[in-house]
């Protein structure tokens, strides 16, 4: 592979260039460096490129990674998507929401309304505060101070995290926990609720956690459920949908939203929705158009599935 990487500091130099050369498989190195002192530093094992020649030229690299400081990424990404097959950005994208918004996003909404009215969301919750707000921030900035509202995060760091952007809401209770845990043994089943179960899935068993909430739908009476899980690899995740259909369960969506064809490359494919208890004529021809459009802007190739969105 032939590898471009964008900015030259610590991380670069520290973590990324040694990774880079470990693996073996890299044919070249290219840095693309506004510093002069860097082609005197690294020219001796890496090509030093000049900012101002990268569009002038016919070059073409495997993969571009933005190394630059959060504030730059979004400039780095749009000076070299044309001259890299992929470009990989640690997050943020940047630590701007209104230059995303400005710059691309409202060239490619279109007419769909859900999509304007969620992206009005996002820029009403960060407002200048310079961030992406997650769903716990989305959902809490929605609620009113009638709802209770609890989220549950295991890890110990991301726990603080969540309690320290959110602390502003009086009608939140966030607790230290496994969340399956607390459907299985906290929860109050004679009340409704809406429950959100958006895991990592880094642990194999979190599948299987799925299908046990799925055979115990009766329990949670009324509730509305949205299970979000990635699609890593369409053969597994057809089988996981036919487990489901063969346990024959009534009142559930299935939306997949595949953006990168099928291949063995490693990764997420798309994501994929289970709604339950939502089954409402308008909400399937919401994701229908939804689906159409988010698909038109997102696909990474020609050859991509089409979305589903269907009755399970």
């Amino acid at each position: 592979m032939n590898i471009l990487l964008i900015g030259n500091g610590v991380h670069a130099n520290k973590r990324i260039l040694p990774a880079l050369k470990d693996l073996g498989i890299i044919n070249s190195i290219s840095i693309l460096d506004r510093n002069v002192e860097t082609e005197k530093q690294l020219s001796n094992t890496v090509k030093v490129l000049p900012y101002e020649n990268l569009k002038k030229s016919n070059l073409f690299y495997d993969i571009g990674i933005i190394a630059t400081p959060p504030y730059n990424h979004l400039q780095s990404y749009e000076l070299v998507v044309n001259n890299c097959q992929t470009v990989l950005i640690e997050k943020p994208l940047t630590n701007n929401l209104d230059s995303i918004w400005e710059k691309s996003i409202q060239r490619q909404v279109g007419e769909n309304k859900l999509i304007k009215n969620y992206l009005n969301i996002l820029k009403n919750i960060s407002k200048n505060n310079n961030f992406y707000p997650g769903s716990p921030l989305i959902i809490s900035s929605l609620s009113s101070n009638s709802d209770k509202l609890y989220f549950c995060e295991l890890h110990n760091n991301e726990f603080d995290s969540l309690k320290k952007n959110l602390n502003k809401f009086t009608n939140i209770k966030n607790i230290n926990t496994d969340g399956f845990e607390y459907l299985e043994k906290k929860l109050d089943y004679n009340k409704s609720y809406f429950i959100l179960i958006d895991p990592s899935y880094e642990i194999k068993d979190d599948f299987f956690k799925i299908y046990h909430i799925l055979d115990n739908l009766e329990k949670y009476g009324n509730s509305k459920i949205l299970i979000w899980y990635p699609i890593l690899n369409y053969e597994d995740n057809d089988r996981f949908i036919e487990n489901l259909r063969k346990k024959g369960i009534s009142r559930i969506i299935n939306f997949e939203l595949p953006i990168i064809s099928n291949s063995k490359d490693r990764g997420m494919k798309g994501s994929g929705l289970l709604i339950i208890n939502f089954i409402e004529n308008k909400i399937l021809r919401d994701l229908k158009a939804l689906s159409k459009e988010l698909h038109f802007y997102l696909k990474q190739n020609d050859d991509v599935y089409n979305p589903k969105v269907r009755y399970l």
